[in-house]
Formats: C-alpha cells, sequence, structure tokens
C-alpha cells in the first residue's frame, strides 16, 4: 500500500552550537529509503551547507559546532541489515528539507524552495537491432530547482540532493544505442511554483519502444504525492506525474514498482515536477512575468485566468441568525 513516511527535525541554537534533533522520525522501513547514519549526517551538513554564506569552505571543521542526534530503528538510523540502496537520493533530500523548513524564518534570505525529487525508469530487454540484451536508465526529463532570495530556480536542473550535478545522456546517442525513440523532450510549462522568484520548470518526455517483443521495467523514486514545496508565501511547484501507454491503456506508474511489463510500441508520457517557489506571487515583477511568457515556462492559458481572476470580497459576511 501507499504509505507517508515522516521525517522531524527540530534545530536548537545554544551559544555558537546547533543540535539537530531527528529522533522523532518513523519507524525504519522495509523498502530501500532508510538512511544510514553516516548518510544522515550528511544530509544535514548539505543543507547547512545551502545555508551558511557561500564563501564559507564545507569542510569538517566548518559542521564541528553541530550535533546531529538520533534515535536507533527509524528510517534516519535503521538497525542493520535495512535495505539503504536510494538513501542518498531518499531520505536524504527530506531530511535536508526537514532542516531547510526548521530554519527558514531564522534565515529568510538565506532559505530555498523545494526541489524536484528523483524519479527513475530502468528498462531491460533485447535490442532488435543486434538482439542484444539491454539495460537503460532514465536520466533524462529532469524536474526544477528551488527558488531562493537569489532569484528563480533552475530550470529542469533535476533533484535537490545534487543541486543540479547529475547529467543527462545525449538524447541522439541513446536513440542509437538503444531501441527507443524520442518523440518530445521539452520544459513542461506551469510546473513551476509562483513566487517573487519563480521556482525552476520540470520537463515532459515522449519516449517510445522500438522494441519487438516484452520488455521489463522498475522504477524508483518519489514526488508524485508530494510536490516540492514553496517558501515564504511562495507556492508549491506540481508533481512528477509518469504514465505508460500501450493499445489504447493507459498506466500511471507508482515510485517504487519492480517487473512491469513493457510492450513493443509502448509510450512513456513523463511529466516531471516543477521547484517551489520563494516569496509572494503579488511581488513578482512584471518584466519576470512577461519573460516567463516569452520563454514558455508560463502558458497563455495560465496567464489569461491569473489575468481574470476575481479580487477576494473584502467586505463583511453576514452571519445566520
Amino acid at each position: 500500500g501507499i504509505s507517508d513516511i515522516h521525517i522531524r527535525a527540530t534545530v536548537t541554537k545554544k551559544g555558537d552550537s546547533l543540535t539537530v534533533d531527528l529522533s522523532d522520525s518513523h519507524a525504519q522501513v522495509i523498502g530501500f529509503v532508510n538512511s544510514s547514519f553516516p548518510n544522515t549526517m550528511s544530509a544535514v551538513h548539505m543543507a547547512l551547507a545551502y545555508l551558511i554564506d557561500p564563501r564559507t569552505p564545507k569542510n569538517e571543521g566548518t559542521f564541528r559546532p553541530v550535533t546531529v542526534k538520533a534515535k536507533e530503528g527509524t528510517v534516519v538510523w535503521p538497525y542493520p541489515p535495512a535495505p539503504v540502496t536510494l538513501s542518498t537520493n531518499h531520505c536524504a533530500q527530506e531530511i535536508a528539507e526537514a532542516m531547510i523548513k526548521a530554519l527558514a524564518m531564522s534565515c529568510p534570505d538565506r532559505v530555498l524552495a523545494g526541489w524536484s525529487r528523483r524519479f527513475r525508469i530502468a528498462i531491460s530487454g533485447t535490442n532488435p537491432r543486434n538482439k542484444r540484451k539491454f539495460i537503460w536508465h532514465l536520466f533524462h526529463a529532469r524536474g526544477g530547482g528551488g527558488a531562493s532570495s537569489a532569484g528563480d530556480g533552475w530550470e529542469t536542473a533535476g533533484e535537490g540532493q545534487a543541486a543540479g550535478g547529475i547529467k543527462f545522456g545525449s538524447v541522439e546517442v541513446a536513440e542509437t544505442r538503444f531501441p527507443l525513440f524520442f518523440k518530445r523532450h521539452e520544459f513542461r510549462p506551469d510546473s513551476a511554483g509562483d513566487g517573487r522568484y519563480r521556482g525552476g520548470v520540470g520537463s515532459v518526455l515522449e519516449l517510445r519502444m522500438e522494441t519487438t517483443e516484452l520488455a521489463l521495467g522498475n522504477t524508483a523514486g518519489d514526488g508524485v504525492r508530494y510536490p516540492a514545496y514553496g517558501v515564504l508565501g511562495g507556492k508549491d511547484g506540481l508533481p512528477h506525474r509518469y504514465r505508460m501507454i500501450s493499445r489504447g491503456k493507459t498506466r500511471v506508474l507508482k515510485t517504487k514498482e519492480v517487473g512491469i511489463p513493457i510492450p513493443p510500441g509502448a509510450l512513456f508520457l513523463v511529466e516531471s515536477m516543477g521547484g517551489g517557489g520563494y516569496g509572494p506571487p503579488a511581488r513578482r515583477s512584471p518584466e519576470a512575468r512577461a519573460a516567463d511568457r516569452v520563454n514558455g515556462f508560463v502558458s497563455a492559458s495560465k496567464t489569461a485566468s491569473k489575468r481574470d481572476a476575481k479580487p477576494p470580497h473584502r467586505g463583511r459576511r453576514s452571519r445566520r441568525p
């Protein structure tokens, strides 16, 4: 079934030291999103690296005043042999986000909105061009980065724990090496969270299988149920939406599936999440909004709906007797 796994962070400052308490986080789970304690510490340090002065070196001495507390048997410090395969993605990103949210009001000029989360598809099958087995991992269709006081989020930057540092390969090379056809690979309009500074937009990918035999897929990641969060009045981005269309039927893909049958000619429609916005949307400049329209980050229909929206009623409400 689908269930929420919570990460709760309490951050306390005393003198020149910080204590980060993650003890109230969810119990460890049977899936591969548990985080070993060293990975949890790294996620905490990563969050602080986002928030401190960028000129400050990021080394062991920098984080020496930080104490991380956690409870054994939880998702942030599981008992062995709990699986932790995806922990550098999830729940590392969620740990960092919990930290950033906890400190948002303490450093509003440094806080950043939520980034996209990872959601990848792995496909295995037989390439009809050379009759050889293949395995291909989806690194395309990246999601958007979160906005901050520095400006808009990066478009299609990818997940937050990598800060845009994961590259995807050439579309043309992928089509040459694998039985794939990239029908469309472009920005996803209206996916970013609105705000004084807009989140980065996600991507749209239409990918057709050129196999002649049944292939298999599996997924790993997050970001379908909850979007990238906005901060300080900024709006959330749109979540991921991954679908597979075959023989007139549509299958919505979950973030953790194994052994998905992929018929020949199946079409994947991948819509990746947009980043969260920073600050009240009313404070976004007309020039920035005009640029959003010109660049295709915001559609004409969304612009029209905002223009035609009626202001909220400010009069007094009558009460029923």
